[in-house]
């Protein structure tokens, strides 16, 4: 009981984390996070939940608030200083409650232990900026960014908060450049949002306005068929986003064109084309072959986790009218 009310509380705290109004200050752009997803939303709870002696067993009492929660947790933690999930889950209670100092050290508990997760490293950025005196980005937290993004070109929050970064470093153009490589990224309601921080960091820049690329019926496109093994359709839930990518044929850099939709009514028919670019020096058909992927995500976040599900990569010659058929049928380990 102690522990289900444990991840009651937190749950509720990490929803109040990410809509408190210290994500609308001192950056325009950041407010448009919010609507960007949540990969690790519920990554210590699930640990926590999975073990039920995870608690120290003194603590028999039932918590009836989330600072009784978080007393039960620093407990655990003073007895297991290397569970991430607890100090991930500490972090979030903090912030819940606007203690941005101790949600930030919490969270340099957890990289520390846990290093090389881009996720984690993203979360540790903003609770730097958060408890920063100014409001702004630490160099510390620039640098984890810039290695997040460096290391995976199609993460969302970090593109997000990477170009908020540079917005606040006075490098405007930086920011539209990073914010336009996340437009294709997300959903339709996003993007609105985003093409309006877009809009107001090129006009800071003295940059023309960012024209949609023209609507054409005869602009050249790979025809593309996703199906689902029926084996896996039944680990599909709401909520589940596919992403469709063309890579370059060494699998370097970012996708030559991506599409992102709803996991649901398989099989789907799209198209590919030049439009679906997240670059504009960086066309699908200038390749003469490109290697299609395609995933079904479970964090709604474009990089691959543990869990989605997605099909076997295929290397397919770049004509305009071809088509092709990916199943998904496996599991990323």
């Amino acid at each position: 009981m102690t522990i289900f009310v444990l991840a009651s509380l937190a749950l509720v705290a990490l929803a109040l984390a990410f809509v408190l109004p210290p994500l609308w200050r001192d950056a325009r752009g950041t407010a448009v996070v919010l609507a960007l997803g949540l990969p690790l939303t519920a990554l210590g709870l699930y640990a926590l939940l999975g073990l039920p002696a995870a608690l120290d067993p003194v603590n028999t009492k039932v918590p009836e608030s989330l600072d009784d929660a978080i007393v039960q947790l620093e407990r655990r933690l003073a007895e297991e200083p290397a569970s991430v999930e607890g100090w991930v889950l500490l972090a979030r209670s903090r912030s819940a409650q606007e203690r941005w100092p101790e949600a930030r050290d919490a969270l340099a508990k957890a990289y520390a232990l846990l290093p090389d997760e881009p996720d984690l490293m993203v979360e540790y950025a903003d609770a730097q900026m958060r408890a920063a005196p100014d409001g702004r980005f630490p160099e510390s937290a620039v640098a984890l960014l810039e290695q997040v993004v460096a290391g995976q070109p199609s993460h969302q929050r970090g593109l997000f908060y990477l170009g908020a970064a540079r917005l606040q470093a006075d490098r405007p153009a930086d920011a539209a450049q990073l914010w336009e490589q996340l437009l294709p990224l997300v959903d339709a309601q996003t993007a609105q949002a985003l093409s309006q921080q877009i809009a107001l960091a090129r006009e800071q820049a003295g940059l023309p306005e960012l024209q949609p690329p023209p609507a054409s019926a005869a602009a050249p496109s790979l025809e593309l068929t996703i199906d689902i093994a029926p084996a896996l359709a039944s680990q599909l839930a709401p909520g589940d986003t596919l992403f469709v990518f063309a890579r370059t044929v060494d699998g370097a850099g970012i996708p030559v064109a991506v599409k992102r939709l709803p996991a649901t009514g398989f099989p789907i028919s799209l198209r590919l084309s030049d439009a679906d670019g997240l670059m504009p020096a960086q066309k699908l058909f200038a390749q003469a072959k490109v290697r299609l992927m395609a995933r079904v995500s479970k964090s709604g976040d474009a990089a691959a986790v543990a869990g989605d599900l997605e099909a076997e990569v295929q290397l397919v010659d770049v004509a305009d009218g071809a088509a092709f058929t990916l199943v998904i049928d496996r599991v990323h380990p």
